[in-house]
């Protein structure tokens, strides 16, 4: 009888520890670019249920584990991906469907939310928040502006900074404003990634700043930006390389300060060569993502999407970024 029980109770411990074993190793993810990566699931293409119709007639579609020209940017970069627009071919492939931190990235999607806040109604760029509570990012290292209680802003210098200077306090304003509160707008984010068929990503924040549960792919921030370059503000915004605007403390008295382009081809467009033009984008820099560059461009007439997590540095990257330049066809 004692025998029996003590088999049962060892029986239940294995089912518990298998659970618990599957569990943790599907819900955490503690190195993004360690040798152990976990996939999110079997399929990583961005197909789903969920997906829009039309997606693979709209999209390029990358198979799981496809290494296409990877060759150049294996040793430095984390994940790269350049794909024709026009075309709907895929140019350059390495790890896009493997998970990794977003950084700032993460606020194309912040964007994309609040213009749909803005197209449906509920917010308007003109409106002035006043924030009734200091923005805690917990985070040293994280970029944020001089607002504290009291502070007044419109929604639009909001939107702008947030784009082009990625104050993260900025996309928790927004982000309250809208949804009530942070959880509540992230929710609001993972539905519209699900919606444009981006399975692969769930955030946790809306500014990028790394955790665990906040990661996506690089084949689905292509989905992400080519969805970002449908709203005609974000488009307006990323055309910027400063923008100087306004704000009033809790005393009423005015302050300026002036966002400037994160993304080195913008603010310095002598670098680039003539025959290309930048549309949307975003930059983003964590100690997880290392130094990241996502963007739309046009080069010879051609629309293209191109992805670098560099492993080294902003010079790395960019230089990095010359090299897809030059497989553009």
């Amino acid at each position: 009888m004692k025998k029996g029980i003590i088999f049962l109770l060892l029986l239940f411990l294995i089912a518990g520890a298998v659970v618990f074993r599957m569990y943790t190793k599907n819900s955490r993810f503690d190195d993004a670019y360690s040798e152990n990566k976990e996939t999110i699931s079997e399929d990583l293409r961005g197909l789903s249920t969920s997906a829009p119709a039309g997606y693979s007639s709209r999209f390029a579609v990358v198979a799981d584990k496809e290494e296409i020209h990877a060759e150049p940017f294996i040793e430095n970069t984390y994940a790269a991906l350049m794909v024709n627009n026009d075309t709907k071919e895929c140019i350059v492939a390495h790890n896009v469907h493997e998970r990794i931190y977003p950084a700032s990235m993460t606020k194309l999607l912040t964007g994309i939310v609040v213009c749909d806040a803005i197209e449906a109604g509920e917010i308007s760029l003109d409106e002035v928040i006043e924030l009734d509570h200091e923005i805690a990012l917990g985070n040293i290292y994280a970029v944020q502006s001089d607002l504290h209680t009291g502070s007044k802003i419109t929604v639009r210098n909001l939107l702008t900074a947030l784009m082009l200077s990625s104050y993260n306090d900025y996309a928790v304003i927004l982000g309250e404003r809208i949804s009530g509160s942070v959880d509540a707008f992230v929710e609001r984010m993972n539905a519209k990634a699900r919606s444009i068929g981006a399975t692969c990503t769930h955030f946790s924040n809306p500014h990028g700043l790394d955790a665990l549960d906040h990661y996506t792919t690089a084949y689905d921030l292509y989905l992400i930006v080519n969805t970002a370059a449908e709203y005609p503000i974000l488009q307006e915004i990323d055309l910027y390389s400063d923008y100087t605007y306004t704000y009033e403390d809790a005393a009423g008295n005015v302050w300026e300060d002036t966002a400037t382009a994160t993304n080195h081809f913008i603010t310095d467009r002598g670098t680039l060569p003539s025959n290309i033009t930048i549309g949307t984008w975003k930059t983003g820099t964590t100690g997880g993502a290392g130094n990241c560059l996502t963007m739309e461009a046009t080069i010879n007439n051609v629309s293209y999407t191109m992805l670098v997590q560099d492993r080294y540095s902003k010079e790395d990257l960019y230089d990095t970024y010359s090299v897809l330049f030059n497989l553009a066809r």
